[in-house]
């Protein structure tokens, strides 16, 4: 592998950091993911009638047979992952600071999603971008908020005053009569 080192424990890496996943582990672990998930399929539509009969497939009929394909489709990865050679398979997927990168996002995502149902859209998206715009854009703090804020007021113009699709409102918009 170009521009590759071995670290003091003698495991190979890229100047960007330790390896953290090989694409073999991740392709593995994703067949087996796309099993599972098509082991449910299946599972949940016995449930249902999977048959067809004179007024078409029966509610778990698709399902069924996607469930079946899923599970098809990773068996066929799985084998073809056993049966290749190491080399090529092997290699760095991700190392601990990408991953850690990828995490810097994913989180603050994540605590979005949460914090939207009890205080509504508005005030977590504005808190978001802000924090976004600081951590990653290395704009100073109030910049990050003055934008956080005003994107959230034009969302609230745009959507619920121009489209009237009101986005879910939580309580800062109830103390300001926003309802």
């Amino acid at each position: 592998m170009a521009g590759s080192f071995s670290n003091s424990n003698g495991a190979e890496g890229t100047p960007e950091g330790v390896p953290y996943a090989t694409r073999r582990t991740v392709e593995i672990w994703t067949a087996a993911s796309a099993a599972l998930i098509g082991v449910v399929a299946v599972s949940e539509s016995l449930t249902h009638d999977i048959g067809w009969d004179e007024s078409g497939p029966g509610s778990g009929y698709f399902p069924f047979r996607i469930g079946l394909l899923l599970i098809a489709v990773a068996v066929v990865r799985l084998l073809q992952i056993r049966l290749k050679p190491d080399s090529t398979t092997s290699g760095t997927f991700v190392t601990r600071e990408e991953l850690g990168r990828s995490f810097s996002v994913l989180w603050p995502t994540v605590v979005l999603a949460a914090a939207m149902i009890p205080l509504g859209c508005y005030v977590p998206s504005a808190v978001y971008l802000a924090w976004m715009m600081r951590r990653h854009g290395g704009y100073g703090w109030l910049l990050s908020a003055a934008y956080g804020v005003a994107i959230a007021v034009v969302f609230f113009l745009v959507f619920d005053l121009w489209f009237r699709v009101p986005l879910a409102k939580g309580p800062v918009e109830a103390a300001l009569g926003l309802y």
